[in-house]
């Protein structure tokens, strides 16, 4: 892989990114709708219908940000160093990734939700019940936000190491694009003992993300939660919520409040 990276021309980059990404886009996106398929009797977390073209718009928005996606890597893996292939480059890759874009992703988000900035995030939030399409369902600017993180974390560790294309790889088809995608289907299949607070500081249950659809403010990390917690923008009752739809009870109202927030 690595070798055909370093061989390519920025066309032929820009072209296999996009197919790689796209393709890894669509199958996470399958699997989103098949769990909501399957689960959405037993582990549904807002019985409440969608907007109306809701799918529609997601779908154009999806190939929008697959299309920007496929050039800005394109461009990445062109100007960076690539290292030859090793286990130890590929984690390093992979978790410097992973922990610079949720930290940067917890300030793009928030500071999307600021008067001033809202109206690029806005489109974003127009999926209130969201879908396994809503992920990269964005705004030309914001999608440029979030590419910006994506591809300048790698920049950065470039300027101290080569990147590993299987590092990167495996950070985005593991966890950036199926966290995405599948993190937005409206069914949680995360077990009970995810609602534990101690347990989700690298990985938080569906339920967590869609409860800031639902109320627009808090929870602004992408699939971890230590910065909510460690900013205070973390909600009190998401535990308990997750709780109730693991036991099979959808929230029925976007506003609806566990004890915990209601005290």
């Amino acid at each position: 892989m690595s070798e055909f990276v370093n061989n390519a021309t920025l066309v032929e980059l820009i072209l296999a990114c996009t197919a790689v990404f796209g393709g890894l886009t669509a199958f996470a996106t399958l699997i989103g709708f098949a769990l909501e398929a399957a689960l959405g009797e037993s582990r549904r977390i807002f019985d409440l219908p969608r907007a109306e073209g809701q799918l529609r718009w997601e779908f154009l928005a999806t190939v929008r940000f697959v299309l920007m996606s496929g050039v800005a890597f394109g461009a990445l893996l062109f100007a960076v160093p690539i290292a030859e292939p090793a286990f130890g480059q590929a984690v390093l890759t992979f978790v410097v990734c992973w922990a610079g874009f949720e930290v940067y992703y917890w300030g793009l988000h928030r500071v999307m939700h600021t008067r001033a900035l809202f109206r690029f995030h806005k489109f974003h939030h127009d999926s209130h019940v969201t879908s396994p399409l809503t992920g990269y369902s964005m705004s030309t600017v914001e999608s440029l936000g979030w590419l910006v993180g994506l591809c300048g974390v790698p920049f950065l560790l470039s300027l101290f190491a080569p990147i590993s294309v299987e590092g990167f790889l495996a950070y985005h088809a593991l966890y950036q694009i199926s966290g995405n995608q599948i993190g937005h289907s409206n069914v949680d299949f995360f077990p009970a003992f995810a609602s534990d607070r101690e347990k989700s500081w690298i990985s938080h249950p569906i339920t967590y993300h869609s409860l800031h659809h639902a109320r627009f403010n808090n929870h602004y990390s992408f699939g971890s939660s230590f910065m909510d917690r460690l900013m205070g923008t973390e909600w009190a009752d998401w535990p308990e919520l997750h709780k109730r739809v693991v036991g099979g009870q959808a929230m029925k109202k976007l506003s609806e409040r566990g004890k915990a927030q209601a005290a």
